[in-house]
């Protein structure tokens, strides 16, 4: 996605905090880098001092998350011009234990950041509040037991089909299939739809939806073309 001269306003990662700070490094090189390859020369790049830069903004640690008057204060920075670089990007640790009041003071620039800012959130467990979740896209390097990438239904045959296979199973059932469905849009380019059925996953297993209604999102999702922001507006 970077190669191709794009990158989410929000990315999610779920990475130990044991990497997170070369993760952050290596995403805001590239990032904040005027061609995208981190190692232009351009004065973004000659303006790393040891593992900071004046357009990184860091909120929290490994092992804190950040109180309001950090995010408060990483909200108005993000508007402010950048020192060298293309853009700011907000780096947001242990996002996956920070408070309500701190997590909702990042949710307009969580979903419209600033021109040229991006922001990063880490998190070390793939429990984070789902408002920020789903203005996020999400990249996990934690290992998990999941099926082989494989692409979903695409027609209203075989929809009609998978439905009836899956009514009765639990929605837990389904999930290593979808997640697997996900997989393959990845490996098409198609990020965004991926991580739209990612979160409809997440979504289901946190408010333990029924399966019929996994499956109706799913379908209104990859068939469809409905916003993932919509079925979760419904669910809210």
């Amino acid at each position: 996605m970077l190669s191709s001269g794009g990158a989410p306003g929000a990315l999610l990662a779920i990475v130990d905090s044991g990497h997170a700070r070369d993760f952050r490094n290596m995403y805001a090189r590239l990032v904040l880098c005027d061609d995208g390859s981190g190692s232009d020369g351009c004065a973004s790049c000659r303006s790393w001092m040891e593992d900071g830069h004046p357009d990184m903004l860091v909120a929290g640690s490994g092992d804190s998350p950040p109180g309001i008057a950090d995010c408060v204060e990483m909200q108005a920075a993000m508007s402010l011009r950048p020192f060298c670089a293309r853009g700011r990007l907000g780096v947001v640790h242990s996002v996956d234990a920070i408070s309500l009041p701190a997590a909702n003071s990042l949710l307009k620039i969580a979903e419209e950041p600033p021109e040229g800012g991006h922001l990063l959130f880490f998190a070390e467990e793939d429990n984070v509040i789902s408002t920020i979740r789903s203005r996020s896209w999400m990249v996990s390097f934690k290992p998990k037991e999941m099926s082989a990438d494989s692409p979903p239904p695409s027609t209203p045959a075989e929809w009609a089909a998978w439905i009836e296979r899956t009514r009765k199973l639990s929605a837990d059932d389904i999930v290593p299939e979808a997640d697997g469905w996900a997989g393959w849009l990845c490996g098409r380019g198609e990020f965004r739809l991926a991580a739209s059925v990612r979160n409809m996953l997440y979504i289901s297993n946190m408010r333990h939806l029924p399966v019929s209604m996994v499956q109706d999102a799913l379908e209104a999702i990859l068939r469809e073309g409905v916003p993932i922001g919509q079925i979760l507006g419904d669910l809210r």
